[in-house]
């Protein structure tokens, strides 16, 4: 027979949360690939735009064609600087994510030694009664033999 643990429904709730911050972790993690792919490609069509431009010069180009191309690459700068800005804001937010992750997993853990204490001691009290029990069967087995 095992008791029933009273707080139960603290545990599971617990163990609700941190599952819930792992998985808001795990998805934090894939945007963040993600942006790091964004930035990787959008760090390769600056330099293609560059290398185009500094091709196109070689040749000759009109300076209307050259407005262009440095409009393009100023667009792709600016780009690239967004899209570090949001990476840096969602490092922040993957620090906050761990932060709340290894809080929510030490509040599980707090009440699964909890749990864990009081089934050792319910343990611990059975066999204290069972032997209990068994000293009295042993006393009045000696007391009825002469």
């Amino acid at each position: 027979m095992v008791k029933k643990f009273k707080l139960q429904s603290v545990l599971n709730y617990r163990t609700t949360l941190e599952e819930q911050a792992q998985q808001a972790l795990a998805l934090s993690q894939q945007q963040q690939q993600e942006l790091m792919a964004a930035i990787a490609r959008q760090q390769q069509e600056l330099n293609d735009q560059d290398q185009e431009l500094k091709q196109r010069q070689r040749e000759g180009l009109t300076i209307a064609e050259i407005n262009i191309y440095e409009s393009r690459i100023n667009h792709c700068r600016h780009r690239s600087a967004q899209l570090q800005a949001q990476f840096a804001t969602l490092e922040k937010k993957i620090v906050k994510q761990r932060e709340a992750l290894l809080q929510a997993a030490r509040d599980r853990q707090v009440m699964d030694k909890l749990k864990e204490r009081q089934e050792a001691e319910f343990r611990r009290e059975q066999e204290r009664k069972e032997r209990i029990q068994l000293d009295e069967i042993s006393l009045r087995s000696k007391g009825t033999t002469p």
